[in-house]
């Protein structure tokens, strides 16, 4: 079994009753503007999930977001995860019966106002699970304007 994940990319994210969130102006593989680079959205939002094994629990993740023409990441942050022996009593808790293999999920959103992109290419989202060395990719859009 390995780590995996994945990312929503959008123009929102809205907190709703209940601890729902609700994604606004989601995007599928393509970012597609009408306007010329560089561009400013106002806002730009990534929301991601990242699911590892119970039997990799987590020590730390820190999300990285790279944009095109950067080539170090605009953001790096920690995401706050349960203590290890707070994930052993979630796991601890479960019913012993299940065929599926638990995994131990961390979800957070990272939220740009406003974020500049210089060039067309790929919006990044990675993470560092337990100190890396190696980076996880959750996922990325491309960013392409209809201008010459």
């Amino acid at each position: 079994m390995r780590r995996y994940g994945y990312s929503i990319f959008c123009d929102d994210i809205r907190s709703e009753a209940g601890g729902k969130l609700s994604f606004i102006g989601c995007y599928n593989a393509v970012m597609m503007t009408a306007q010329k680079f560089p561009l400013m959205l106002s806002k730009f939002c990534i929301h991601f999930h990242v699911f590892s094994p119970a039997t990799q629990p987590y020590t730390s993740v820190t999300a990285r977001c790279y944009v095109p023409g950067e080539p170090e990441p605009i953001a790096e942050e920690p995401i706050e995860v349960p203590g290890l022996l707070d994930q052993q009593k979630l796991l601890d808790g479960l019913p012993k019966n299940i065929a599926v293999p638990p995994y131990i999920v961390v979800a957070s959103s990272l939220v740009f106002s406003p974020l500049e992109i210089r060039e067309p290419g790929l919006i990044h989202i990675r993470v560092v699970i337990n100190g890396g060395p190696d980076e996880l990719h959750l996922g990325s859009l491309q960013v392409m304007s209809t201008q010459a």
